[in-house]
């Protein structure tokens, strides 16, 4: 038990002394208190005297009997008076006067501790109790805390005598090596161990960290005899070196100027590639980037620190699809070019021509990217081509029209004429039909109910609607005699504006006036030379086209609550350009029919429903009679967008416009 209390920690040891401790004392204090309630003399009389009058031999004894009982006993209990109560509550019999008669006549105080009060089943007893009881009971409680606290001094005794043995007697010895150690400065010294506990094991610890000083303490006594040694070979050195900095002096000066002058051109050749107007990536063999200018930068929004030393892939991701070109131009040293290549950056479209030229450098293998934006020259050469189209289809139109012209005016003519001949108010038409025994009610009857009125009207209207394809057609072909005047481009607008909301009703498909128009005009837009009938039959055809486009779109957002019809027309001032832009949120086009949206006869509506001949039209007014320029950009699901650009000149005569045409 010893050992194994020697093997315990300190805590565990102060806990269980502690409990010992508890332990007795919670003992004593159960017994004492066991024992005073035991020897309480009203808890014995009543224990005691109880039993008495409820036994068999009493129940038949008389109040003298009960009397000489009670005397007998007397002596054995503290019991100075008695006295003896019947069923009715009269006393019997008494040792003293000093009970009353009846015990309705008793009055107990709480002062009363002496009186002991017990039914029984014939009689009902009063004694009461000696005083001196009271005193005894004092004096056995004085005892019994005397006792305790005696016990306690003992224990407490007990527990400091194990906490110095056990706790402080080690913590000194270990201070007191510590302080010998501090004013010796002698190392050697080791603290003693008493127990395996933690004041134990902290003395191993400090005993392993003296070993360690110990040692370091060797090890700086070594290392300062050498340091001394080479403080002499340095001094030594120092003389050489004092030589040596000398001549390093004037190589540094050297050095630092060709450097200076390596640097400024070093400048002067990133000043040039930066001033191209071309992004130039230089890579090395293992794709890495070496070289980056503003160019790269603008394109790819990527700052050339963030690209140097950088793999390809990470900084401009996009060139990652043409690798294998890149990787035979470093392996076989040819050059390597793609044209036309779509690219996307920060909402913008636009189209890049990437050429890729290997390094001749036998040392250091690599290669030379050079991306050129060719998205104005790309978009400049569709409209030569597109405008070179109207040219050469000017001529085709012309002449479909005026040989189309002559069989179509036969065949009106002669509807009319058949018309004029079956109406029955020409009074010829009457006679000849008295010639061959009829009537015109009966002939206009007739053909009424062979529906033959009804052809005619569909010849006649066939007619007109080919006549207006013929207009249009020699007008496609046509140069306007008149001459641009500055014009308030924003009342041309609202006046087509008010045409489409008349003109257009749901009888031909769609309602303008259910389609949410809105206006975005620069205001600080000047007049614009223009001729307003045909800027006006222009956004006249955009605005027929999106209406029907939004028309047809709405029946498949019909339970897309959040979508409506939206137009939106805005104008701008861009340089020396007005712009005007046209825009609806309908279904959009892909890439196919924005390429040819712009060609005759091109339509993607039902076949008896649109010429094909609106846009083309509208292109060639734009192009050729106003010098400008017309774009569209479009997505699926999206919307469309026509951009008409005019420019901003004073005055531009049907002359000129021919001269540029014909050149």
């Amino acid at each position: 038990m010893r050992e194994f209390f020697r093997q315990l920690k300190v805590r565990q040891k102060v806990f269980m002394l502690l409990a010992i401790a508890m332990l007795g004392v919670s003992i004593l204090n159960v017994g004492s208190n066991f024992w005073l309630a035991t020897q309480n003399p009203i808890q014995q009389h009543l224990s005691v005297l109880t039993p008495l009058l409820h036994g068999p031999n009493q129940k038949n004894l008389t109040s003298e009997q009960w009397q000489t009982f009670l005397n007998k006993k007397q002596a054995a209990f503290t019991i100075t008076d008695t006295a003896l109560y019947d069923a009715n509550g009269k006393r019997v019999n008494s040792t003293t006067d000093r009970f009353p008669l009846h015990l309705s006549q008793l009055h107990l105080t709480p002062f009363d501790h002496d009186t002991v009060l017990l039914p029984g089943p014939k009689f009902t007893l009063m004694a009461k109790v000696t005083a001196h009881i009271t005193e005894i009971f004092l004096l056995e409680v004085v005892i019994i805390s005397l006792l305790i606290l005696l016990c306690g001094l003992v224990l407490i005794y007990v527990i400091l005598y194990f906490i110095n043995r056990l706790i402080i007697r080690p913590i000194f010895s270990l201070t007191d090596t510590t302080n010998e150690i501090a004013m010796e400065q002698n190392y050697g010294l080791r603290a003693r161990r008493f127990y395996p506990d933690e004041i134990g094991t902290l003395a191993e610890n400090f005993n392993y960290m003296l070993n360690r000083i110990q040692q370091d303490d060797m090890m700086l006594r070594q290392e300062k005899e050498k340091a001394e040694q080479a403080r002499q070979r340095a001094l030594e050195l120092s003389k050489k070196m004092h030589d040596t900095n000398a001549r390093l002096g004037f190589e540094v000066k050297v050095r630092a100027r060709v450097e200076h002058k390596l640097t400024d051109f070093q400048h002067y050749l990133n000043n040039i590639i930066d001033s191209m107007p071309s992004a130039i990536i230089a890579i090395d063999h293992e794709l890495k980037v070496t070289q980056w200018n503003k160019g790269a930068s603008q394109i790819t929004t990527i700052k050339r620190d963030d690209a140097i030393y950088q793999p390809l892939e990470e900084s401009c991701g996009f060139l990652f699809t043409y690798l294998t070109l890149i990787t035979d131009s470093l392996e076989n040293k040819v050059v390597n070019k793609i044209e036309r290549i779509p690219f996307t950056a920060n909402n913008q479209n636009s189209i890049l021509d990437i050429t890729i030229y290997p390094l001749d450098d036998t040392t250091h293998s690599g290669a030379v990217i050079r991306i050129d934006d060719v998205t104005q020259r790309t978009q400049m050469e569709d409209m030569m081509v597109q405008s070179e189209k109207m040219m050469s289809l000017g001529g085709l139109a012309a002449g479909m029209a005026h040989e189309i012209n002559n069989p179509l005016g036969a065949i009106v003519q002669t509807v009319q004429n058949i018309k004029r001949r079956l109406n029955p108010a020409v009074q010829k038409n009457i006679e000849s039909a008295q010639e061959i025994d009829s009537s015109m009610e009966h002939i206009c009857a007739y053909i009424e109910r062979r529906g033959i009125f009804t052809f005619l009207d569909n010849i006649s209207q066939a007619g007109e609607r080919a006549s207006t394809i013929v207009n249009n057609m020699l007008q496609f072909s046509r140069q306007s005699p008149k001459k641009l005047q500055p014009q308030n481009l924003h009342h041309i607008i609202d006046r087509s504006i008010s045409i489409a909301r008349n003109e257009y009703s749901l009888s031909k498909g769609y309602d303008f006036k259910a389609i949410d128009l809105v206006k975005d005009f620069d205001l600080t837009l000047d007049d614009v030379p223009c001729i307003p009938s045909e800027i006006e039959q222009v956004i006249l055809n955009l605005l027929k086209n999106a209406a029907q486009a939004l028309q047809e779109y709405k029946q498949t957002k019909e339970f897309d609550l959040d979508w409506y019809s939206q137009i939106q027309i805005s104008t701008r001032k861009n340089h020396d350009m007005a712009e005007l832009i046209i825009e609806d949120n309908g279904p959009g086009m892909d890439e196919a029919t924005t390429r040819h949206i712009f060609e005759p006869f091109f339509t993607t509506k039902e076949v008896g429903m649109g010429t094909g001949l609106g846009l083309s039209v509208s292109f060639f007014i734009i192009t050729n009679h106003h010098q400008g320029q017309m774009r569209v950009q479009s997505t699926i699901g999206t919307g469309t967008c026509f951009t008409i650009m005019l420019p901003l000149a004073k005055e531009v005569s049907e002359a000129q416009a021919d001269n540029q045409a014909i050149s």
